[in-house]
């Protein structure tokens, strides 16, 4: 919990994407992302949800689930995007050690190895479905 204290930053989200939407219009990431934080709040409640930044960006960390998130509306077709969010994943893996690792995409679904890590693509519909 001491890291996490001490590594968590704010950021700030709207409670309905139809509201974000008029302020970001064709921005689909910082949609899926608004709908991923929205989800993960009601799940987690404010104090179980922190935004890891370290020498790397984690969009998300539920630490009661040993749970990493990084949220891009997809990522195998761009190869930078791809590098970027898989990335943050690994580094922060060493840090925190065997965390479940979780790329959320509005389509997109693989079960990736890297460096003997494990990270699931999954589209954002089958997340939220799990989640019942």
């Amino acid at each position: 919990a001491k890291l996490v204290e001490k590594e968590t930053s704010p950021k700030y989200f709207f409670m309905d994407n139809g509201l974000l939407s008029l302020f970001c219009p064709k921005n689909e990431s910082a949609l899926l992302e608004n709908l991923v934080a929205i989800e993960l709040i009601r799940r987690y409640g404010m104090s179980g949800v922190f935004f890891y930044e370290r020498n790397v960006e984690v969009d998300f960390y539920v630490p009661d689930e040993n749970l990493a998130i990084q949220v891009s509306y997809k990522i195998l077709d761009d190869l930078d995007t791809f590098e970027r969010e898989t990335k943050a994943l690994i580094k922060l893996n060493k840090h925190l050690g065997n965390a479940n690792l979780l790329i959320i995409t509005n389509s997109e679904e693989k079960k990736l190895t890297i460096s003997g890590v494990i990270i699931n693509v999954v589209p954002a519909w089958k997340w939220l479905a799990s989640l019942c």
